[in-house]
C-alpha cells in the first residue's frame, strides 16, 4: 500500500452519490482485510492515505459493503502496476442539492481531490445517486440540469475538462417496494433513470452502468445486495475503460 513515487502510477477516483455508493451490502469478516494496492482517504478525520477495506464510507451506521473496492479490483486487472486511491465522499439519503457545488460535501470532495493530486492523478468520478430526487416532480424535472452542471463543475474545479464521469442506474427493482410503488412515484423514478441513461449521449467523456440482474437485500427494494455491488463494480470499470479507449481514438 505504499504510495508510488511517480504520480502517473497512482490513480485516484472520487466516489460520489448517496447510499448505494456508500454501500449497503452485508459485511463479512474477510471484508475488514485491506485490498492490496488500494488506499483510501477517510470520510472523517485528517487527510491521510490508509489501506482500503470495507466499509469505505463510515459516516452512517448503514455504510457497508459497496462497489468502490470491487471497481478497484477490476481496474487493477487492467493496470496491475499502479496503486488505486479512492476518495469516498458519498452520503446516504442525500439529494443532488446536498452534493452539488456550493455545499460542504462538494467542497470536501474538491479539497480531498486537490490533496490527492499532489501525489497522484485524479482519473475519474464514480457516481451513484438519484433516488432522493424522485420524491417530487420539481426535483425530477430539474435533475438533468443539475447533473450536467455537476459534471461541468467537477471538471472545472479539478482542472480537467475531459475528466471521465461514470453514472450508475437506479436499481431496476426501485419502485416496486411498498413505499415507492405509487404510479406518480414510479413515473418520477423512470424520469431520473432516463436522465442517467442519456448522460453519455449528451455529455462527452461520460459513461452509464445498467443495474440489470441486480437484487436487493431487504423488502425496501431500494438498495443493492453484496453480490450486486460486485457486479456493479465490474460494470463501472468496464464503462470507465470504454470512455478512455474512445477518447484515445479520437
Amino acid at each position: 500500500w505504499k504510495i508510488p513515487p511517480k504520480k502517473e502510477n497512482f490513480h485516484i477516483f472520487l466516489l460520489m452519490g448517496q447510499s448505494n455508493m456508500s454501500g449497503y451490502g452485508k459485511l463479512l469478516p474477510e471484508d475488514s482485510k485491506p485490498v492490496p494496492r488500494v488506499v483510501k482517504l477517510p470520510t472523517k478525520g485528517g487527510l491521510k492515505w490508509n489501506p482500503a477495506a470495507h466499509p469505505l464510507h463510515n459516516r452512517l451506521k448503514s455504510d457497508r459493503f459497496g462497489l468502490g473496492l470491487p471497481f478497484a479490483k477490476e481496474y487493477l486487472k487492467v493496470t496491475p502496476d499502479i496503486v488505486v486511491g479512492l476518495i469516498p465522499v458519498a452520503w446516504g439519503g442525500a439529494g443532488i442539492d446536498r452534493l452539488k457545488k456550493g455545499t460542504p460535501t462538494y467542497a470536501a470532495a474538491i479539497k480531498k481531490a486537490e490533496f490527492a493530486s499532489s501525489r497522484g492523478i485524479v482519473k475519474g468520478v464514480l457516481w451513484h445517486q438519484g433516488e432522493s430526487d424522485t420524491t417530487s416532480q420539481v426535483k425530477a424535472d430539474s435533475y438533468e440540469q443539475k447533473l450536467h452542471q455537476l459534471v461541468a463543475d467537477l471538471r472545472k474545479d479539478l482542472k480537467n475538462g475531459n475528466l471521465p464521469f461514470v453514472a450508475g442506474n437506479l436499481a431496476e427493482f426501485y419502485g416496486t417496494g411498498k413505499s415507492h410503488s405509487a404510479p406518480d412515484r414510479v413515473k418520477k423514478i423512470n424520469k431520473v433513470r432516463g436522465i442517467l441513461r442519456a448522460l453519455p449521449d449528451k455529455v462527452a467523456d461520460t459513461g452509464f452502468v445498467e443495474s440489470t440482474g441486480c437484487s436487493s437485500p431487504d423488502q425496501h427494494m431500494v438498495h443493492f445486495d453484496r453480490k450486486s455491488y460486485m457486479i456493479l463494480g465490474q460494470r463501472y470499470a468496464e464503462a470507465y475503460f470504454r470512455i478512455v479507449t474512445k477518447a484515445a481514438k479520437e
